[in-house]
């Protein structure tokens, strides 16, 4: 009677074993099923944009994957399928490197040099190819490039700079200003590196298609382009840092340049972006912003900084305040360029001075 007892004991274990382990089989295959799902969306676009694969072979891997993942809950080793076509899909890409994907490519006119970073004696550093482009319109311009020497010791400020586009007030391109002892200005930005008739797309960028590029310019071409040419509204924000951390953060910048003239890197529209590639050089500099969205939506990064106090202001100004300051209105209005569209004051040093804004080359 015991035994029996024991038995029954141990099949109603069991019962409920079995049903609690069907249960959360059925939770494990729709979790993954959900997983696959939305990374087979990532997948599709690779198959078209990623591999340079002939249409009739993007379009088959897109059915198979498909027809694998839409079979799935009737017949579940399908799931195995679609796992391992997005597997083999993304080795593949992981695969692509820049020095295969761009062997012998011819890049766009504005990206065909990049800054080159030597350093030399003393703790100064060589940049060259800072560009000083002199434009008629945004198309037609002369391609003039400097070789400047610069001590990160002699760091004076560092301006923090964002250019919307489209009246887009989350979406910002952003450089920065380093600004030296004898009023030499140089401006950095981050930017994709975009091939011979490549077009300008953010899809793209999640591919691999174009390289990451660090330029250096002068004000008036960086910054002129975006104000006089493209009808951006750029402001310029003085950064509120001590010498030493100014100085950390130039030597981080130049040494970043100098990382990707011995190891090129792929542009991404997300994660390795003109605000986002700079953090952990901002990390150096021990000015990391975190996990803040506004890094993402970098039109919302100058709110940001200011909020952490990391931007110069007057005693208790509002951040419009601030920003309507900033602006900066427009550069080199020389006969060819158009009209400034914008009001506003600028505290920009360059910007008075009528020496650094040529109205011809």
């Amino acid at each position: 009677m015991r035994k029996q007892s024991i038995v029954i004991l141990y099949g109603r274990v069991a019962a409920v074993l079995s049903a609690a382990f069907g249960r959360f089989g059925g939770i494990l295959f729709w979790a993954a099923f959900v997983l696959l799902v939305l990374v087979a969306v990532w997948c599709f676009g690779a198959f078209f944009l990623a591999f340079d694969l002939p249409e009739f072979a993007a379009w088959s891997a897109a059915a198979v994957l498909t027809l694998a993942l839409a079979a799935s809950p009737f017949y579940r080793r399908a799931l195995a399928v679609a796992a391992l076509v997005e597997l083999t899909t993304i080795v593949a890409f992981c695969s692509i490197t820049p020095e295969r994907r761009f062997a012998g490519t011819v890049w766009q006119k504005p990206w065909r040099r990049t800054l080159e970073v030597r350093r030399i004696a003393d703790g100064r550093y060589e940049l060259r190819n800072v560009r000083d482009f002199f434009y008629r319109s945004e198309t037609d311009f002369d391609v003039r490039y400097r070789t400047v020497t610069v001590s990160p010791e002699r760091i004076t400020s560092m301006d923090v700079v964002f250019s919307h586009c489209d009246n887009m007030e989350g979406i910002a391109h952003s450089m920065l200003g380093l600004n030296f002892a004898d009023g030499t200005t140089v401006v950095i930005s981050l930017e994709n590196r975009l091939p011979e008739r490549a077009k300008q797309s953010g899809l793209d960028g999640f591919y691999r298609r174009y390289g990451l590029a660090m330029l250096a310019g002068t004000p008036q071409d960086l910054y002129g382009l975006r104000t006089d040419h493209r009808g951006e509204t750029l402001y310029v924000y003085r950064l509120r840092q001590d010498h030493e951390t100014l100085r950390d953060m130039t030597v981080s910048f130049l040494e970043r340049a100098a990382e990707l003239q011995r190891k090129p890197e792929f542009y991404n529209s997300l994660f390795r972006n003109c605000t986002t590639g700079l953090l952990p050089m901002l990390q150096r500099a021990n000015q990391h912003p975190g996990c803040d969205l506004r890094v993402m939506l970098n039109g919302l990064a100058a709110k940001m900084l200011y909020d952490r106090g990391l931007l110069r202001c007057r005693e208790n100004e509002s951040f419009g305040s601030l920003r309507a300051r900033s602006l900066v209105p427009g550069l080199c209005r020389g006969k060819n360029a158009p009209p400034a569209r914008y009001g506003g004051e600028s505290e920009c040093r360059w910007l008075n001075d009528p020496k650094k804004c040529p109205s011809a080359p």
